[in-house]
């Protein structure tokens, strides 16, 4: 294991007190290739509850679980207890000699009943113990509602998980669907130093076990925890982040850490209040040990470092500066602690004061950005990027929804530093910043897909509205239908190729910041950068330093751009190169990126390329799209062709976390499922939820470009807000 420690100021003030910040860095040992691992314990405690029947919810358990049992070895211990009025050894634990009689046994599980949480918890740490040893397991407790029998205290079940985790049994929880409780499945987490994981639909249910088992198989420290020893001087510590701590009796800090798969990297950051020291010269306030258990021998090891530092006179002191790793990491866990106070406004209904943590914590964090060191520079844009999405999220989208994702990202990136950080596709070949050459065009397929673009949003729009949603199917939405940002920036694109025959990026930012208007509904992150542009400043320095120089990887470059693909009608590769060029006016994370050119091509295959199906739409769009997580799922898209429009959904994203990833693979979708039903696509986008305006302003742009404006219903086009007269004129 190594361990290393940063001081935020190595100085203190003589004989006054001060506070000291402490950044802790962890590795664990890397397993060498080929190097035979130990057997490993698996227990799983899953609610068979009646709501597990709900959306396919069991069935994509069971589904989890019998491929779990594939990627264990014979010599690894396995069990599954279920419950819901009582608890049940489905699987007791022990040797995976007989694969498919434990897969039998899953598949044979039925819902029914309440949820007796604790049960089921106790019942799985009997078996995880009894066939462990003294070898340590993992519980993975899955549960999809509230406890309602039993024992229902959080703090009393997570000193269940803690007690448990003394014994060698770390927990981490899996909250499903969006009516399980998230604190009370955070605080079993946090009792057994696992992670709380949210898995909204079956789909990323079975990535979240299948990932947590392919961390138990390469784990390589178990049992780890860090112990603060302060010294004289030290009045509290403090752990930032809302890592939770326990006090012994003699006034050391314990922090449980839980089990490290191989390499696993974590930060944690603490704060000692430090009283002045009256000797100047070296002291040592604290002294770090970190204990872990080797797997594979049952050894116990401890790393022990001091925390040294410098008492200088006051004058001295004024003038440290602060070590930059150790300044973005305070701002960075206080963003943590900020998605936690999020969320317990959520969950109490106050989305202003959601949003309002989020933004602020956006910001202070925006501010540290520049001085990021290299190493941290990407998760900082990255986490950005995510505040702002998650702050839009808090405004509009469903309340339990955007309270799980809030509060599971703080838990995770407060508890597992490092362990856990999306990446969102780096390295797309997109062709560089120059025109491309001419080529054929259509002024008739880009004006239809316009108008199917500015219908779709202002139909979606109006499905916000929950006297209109109540009533989706039924009637149609009382008129006008007013269109979002997504149409009015629509329009500046369709402008500039009108009048260029190409995307020219200087007259396209000047046209998106000439016609911008603030009651359209547009990001922060966006409304900012056009303000700028407005005032003289150049847009290509301002779209590359969003988001703390990561680029926004949202999906607002993907709402715009059908049209430009109607324009390059059957032209794939100029569509592609054109959209590309078209979105880092505004997006240059390469996910906001590919979730344009997805959109493009998709809208010049269904423009341009005759008797084309819904499956060779989207085969072109996955061929054209660099690889990423919207590429991916469009892949899953094209394997959902014939699952109902909630299954898809689900899947796939309907935009909720305002991500190019999130959105676009479902709108696409909607369209190459109905492929010449121009009222059916966008019904499916508006009716799934989520980002209702901007899925079906997609799927209308693309369904436009293949059935022409005649295509788009009478009444509809009536109820629509008239499109701006100074497109193409």
């Amino acid at each position: 294991m190594h361990v290393s420690a940063l001081l935020e100021f190595d100085a203190v003030p003589l004989d006054t007190g001060d506070e000291v910040a402490v950044l802790l860095d962890i590795t664990a040992p890397e397993r060498d290739e080929g190097e035979e691992r130990p057997p490993s314990t698996l227990q799983v405690v899953l609610d068979r509850s009646g709501s597990m029947h709900a959306g396919g919810r069991l069935s994509g358990a069971v589904r989890a679980l019998t491929s779990l049992v594939d990627r264990l070895d014979p010599a690894d211990r396995f069990g599954v207890v279920v419950f819901s009025d009582q608890a049940q050894a489905l699987v007791p634990a022990g040797p995976l000699t007989d694969k498919a009689t434990v897969k039998e046994r899953i598949r044979a599980l039925r819902a029914g009943g309440s949820t007796d949480l604790s049960s089921g918890l106790m019942r799985g740490v009997q078996e995880a113990r009894r066939a462990s040893g003294d070898q340590g397991a993992t519980l993975l407790l899955v549960s999809d509602g509230h406890a309602n029998q039993g024992v229902t205290d959080p703090a009393r079940l997570a000193e269940i998980a803690r007690t448990a985790y003394g014994s060698g049994v770390a927990t981490t929880t899996v909250g499903y669907g969006l009516g399980y409780d998230e604190a009370l499945l955070g605080a079993v987490a946090d009792g057994g130093a696992g992670d709380a994981l949210f898995a909204e639909d079956p789909d990323t249910a079975v990535g979240l076990l299948q990932g947590e088992v392919d961390h138990l198989l390469a784990k390589t420290a178990q049992a780890a925890s860090l112990r603060v020893r302060s010294g004289p001087h030290v009045r509290s510590v403090e752990l930032l982040g809302g890592l939770p701590a326990d006090r012994l009796p003699d006034g050391d800090i314990v922090v449980e850490l839980g089990d490290f798969y191989s390499g696993e990297r974590r930060r944690l950051l603490m704060r000692l209040d430090v009283a002045g020291i009256p000797d100047p010269g070296p002291a040592s306030v604290a002294a770090l040990e970190v204990t872990y258990v080797d797997p594979s021998e049952l050894d116990t090891y401890t790393v022990t470092m001091p925390v040294p530092v410098n008492v200088v006179p006051g004058d001295e002191a004024a003038r440290r500066i602060a070590d930059p790793a150790v300044s973005t990491e305070k701002a960075y866990q206080k963003a943590q602690e900020a998605k936690r106070r999020a969320s317990e406004a959520l969950r109490r209904g106050d989305r202003g004061a959601a949003a309002a943590e989020l933004e602020s914590a956006r910001q202070e964090l925006h501010t540290r950005a520049g001085d990021a060191p290299e190493d941290m520079a990407r998760q900082v844009a990255d986490q950005v990027a995510e505040l702002d999405l998650l702050a839009r999220s808090a405004r509009t989208d469903d309340a339990a929804r955007a309270a799980k994702a809030t509060y599971m990202s703080g838990h995770s990136q407060s508890r597992k530093r490092g362990s856990r950080q999306q990446a969102y596709g780096d390295g797309l070949p997109f062709p560089p910043n120059v025109a491309a050459p001419g080529g054929r065009t259509s002024r008739r397929h880009l004006e239809s897909s316009l108008l199917g673009l500015a219908v779709g949003d202002g139909f979606g729009d109006r499905h916000f509205s929950p006297a209109v949603a109540r009533n989706a199917g039924k009637e149609l939405p009382p008129a006008p239908w007013r269109w979002t940002d997504d149409t009015l920036m629509a329009c500046s694109i369709a402008d500039v190729l009108l009048r260029s025959g190409h995307v020219d990026p200087d007259a396209l930012a000047r046209s998106f910041a000439e016609h911008f208007d603030s009651g359209r509904k547009y990001g922060a992150a966006t409304l900012e950068l056009l303000e700028r542009v407005r005032q003289g400043e150049h847009w290509k320095g301002l779209a590359e330093a969003q988001f703390s120089g990561g680029g926004s990887w949202g999906n607002g470059a993907a709402m715009r751009v059908a049209p430009l693909g109607a324009y390059f009608a059957g032209d794939l590769a100029r569509a592609r190169d054109e959209a590309a060029r078209s979105a880092r006016v505004t997006h240059t994370h390469e996910e906001g990126v590919a979730g344009a050119v997805a959109v493009a091509v998709a809208a010049s295959a269904a423009a341009g390329i005759p008797d084309t199906t819904g499956e060779q739409l989207l085969e072109a769009a996955i061929e054209h799209t660099p690889g990423g997580q919207v590429r991916e799922g469009l892949i899953q898209a094209r394997n959902l062709m014939q699952a109902p429009s909630d299954t898809a959904a689900r899947s796939l994203g309907t935009g909720s976390r305002v991500s190019a990833p999130d959105t676009v693979p479902f709108a696409v979708w909607s369209a190459a499922t109905r492929m010449d039903d121009f009222g059916a696509t966008v019904r499916t986008c508006a009716e799934a939820g989520g980002d209702r305006d901007t899925t079906s302003a997609i799927a209308g742009g693309i369904a436009a470009a293949r059935t022409g404006a005649e295509g788009i219903p009478a009444e509809w086009r009536a109820r629509v807000e008239p499109l701006p007269e100074w497109v193409g004129r």
